[in-house]
């Protein structure tokens, strides 16, 4: 899972197509899939070393998976600039 899929769709319908901004969806089975996908590096000790202000993004991202997860049902939009 890559939180760059959320710049490769248009906005949902009824709203006009445009380039910019890029809006994507994970449905509650991609933000599991994705948790997983976290743990498992994690554990395994695969994560590299990362600059702090990416480490804070990827802190901030799985708040919101947490968050999505947490609530039956609940899917998350992402949106690019």
């Amino acid at each position: 899972m890559s939180v760059a899929s959320f710049g490769h769709a248009g906005l949902p319908d009824p709203l006009p197509y445009t380039y910019l901004p890029g809006c994507g969806e994970w449905a509650p089975e991609q933000i599991a899939r994705a948790l997983e996908q976290f743990e498992a590096t994690k554990s395994a000790g695969h994560a590299p070393p990362l600059e702090p202000e990416v480490v804070e993004a990827v802190m901030q991202c799985l708040g919101w998976l947490r968050h999505a997860q947490a609530r039956p049902g609940s899917g998350l939009f992402g949106f690019v600039s």
